[in-house]
């Protein structure tokens, strides 16, 4: 991969290998030398509850002032982003000019996400939170706007370390350190690198009277689980199963972490859960993980690790208790689906309209238009094989 160059001026602290480089970009090129519309991975979690109303309005108010600003002279401030490098990017120095030399796939812009997300939204360009798509009439209606904007310099302040390096988890700190010294950003259920949010007392409750410990832990890193992670699942894979166990799948679609999320009746879910709807879901998922215990090493082969699979058998609880199962028929629920093969190659896959084989005909995979029509259809599948119980 080809390296990048960026010169500037230098800012050194004594005694620290930490160092920053201020420059300057035009806005169109910021994705030519940084991932701009990039959501670190340690951070999926955080950037989905970022996409709330409150900085909706916030972006769709700075559009507002950067084309007040440009197109009608009205005064305002240079628009500047703070950047960090991630590992050990190299260094070098000719008089007052530094240059840093990195790699594009190192980079994460950290600081003042709101202001990337309405520049690069005012330019029709992939963000980090909101859809930048733009109809016909904002074409015709903002061109000379966008115009001035993609030339217009931003002022970048590049974070890095040449000696030591950046780890993920240092970036992920410098995250949270930037958003609790800037205001800007609406978290408030983030506030805090130990995340918190409505319902992770019962996230952690479940996880705890799983043991999952047993199986890898549980992530509070990120939304997905990777094979190369020890993990067996994530908090927010768990907060989805809650949701789609207690409120179904369009609740469990649209909801967000930083949601107090509610049912029909008025009661949010950790309500719902704590008159009993827990032992549904704890009498399921104990079932469901058995043969995982039993025999750990296929833990996280196939789809196992899947958050859609998760998401689906969360609705496969949802209508059994809606069918009126008992704890005794869910527990069956959760043993026979415990027991099916979850390995890509496993024929019974045939069966799964939402499935289908590779283009080498070997690996079997999603074969639906949407993730939720993927969700829907593993849900119903699953349903064939336990729907007995409100056939009595």
């Amino acid at each position: 991969m080809s390296k990048l160059n960026l010169a500037g001026r230098l800012i050194t602290s004594t005694g620290k290998t930490v160092k920053g480089l201020v420059t300057c970009l035009p806005t169109v090129e910021l994705e030519n030398y940084f991932f701009s519309d990039r959501i670190y991975p340690q951070l999926e979690v955080v950037f989905d509850a970022a996409k709330n109303k409150t900085n909706l309005r916030r972006v769709c108010e700075i559009q507002n002032d950067l084309e007040a600003e440009l197109s009608h002279g009205v005064v305002g401030a240079p628009i500047a982003l703070t950047v960090v490098l991630e590992g050990r990017p190299a260094l070098s120095i000719n008089g007052d000019t530094a240059m840093v030399t990195y790699e594009r796939s190192s980079s994460f812009i950290l600081g003042e996400i709101l202001i990337l997300t309405a520049v690069l939204k005012s330019l029709g360009l992939r963000t980090p939170l909101f859809s930048s798509r733009l109809n016909s009439v904002d074409v015709k209606k903002s061109s000379a706007f966008r115009q001035m904007l993609a030339v217009q310099n931003v002022v970048l302040t590049i974070i890095f370390d040449d000696e030591s390096g950046i780890n993920e988890e240092q970036v992920r700190e410098l995250f949270f350190k930037f958003n609790r010294q800037h205001s800007g950003m609406h978290l408030t259920q983030f506030s805090k690198s130990n995340d918190s949010f409505p319902l992770k007392p019962s996230v952690i409750r479940v996880s705890k009277s799983l043991r999952l410990e047993d199986f890898g832990g549980l992530s509070n890193k990120s939304k997905h689980v990777k094979v190369s992670e020890s993990y067996l699942t994530t908090e927010y894979i768990l907060f989805k199963f809650l949701v789609g166990a207690v409120a179904g799948a369009h609740i469990q679609e649209t909801c967000k972490m930083s949601d107090d999320v509610t049912v029909a009746s008025g009661k949010n879910v950790s309500e719902v859960l704590s008159e009993g709807y827990f032992d549904f879901v704890e009498s399921f998922l104990t079932a469901w993980l058995m043969p995982l215990r039993q025999d750990n090493k296929h833990a996280r082969t196939g789809f196992r690790l899947s958050a859609q699979i998760w998401q689906a058998i969360a609705l496969v609880v949802n209508r059994l208790v809606a069918d009126g199962a008992t704890i005794e028929d869910v527990t069956s629920a959760g043993l026979i689906l415990g027991k099916l093969d979850y390995s890509k190659k496993a024929v019974h896959w045939y069966n799964c309209e939402v499935m289908a084989l590779d283009s080498n005909g070997r690996l079997f995979k999603n074969a639906a238009n949407s993730t939720r029509e993927f969700r829907i259809g593993l849900a119903n599948y699953f349903y064939s094989f336990v729907g007995e119980f409100n056939k009595r």
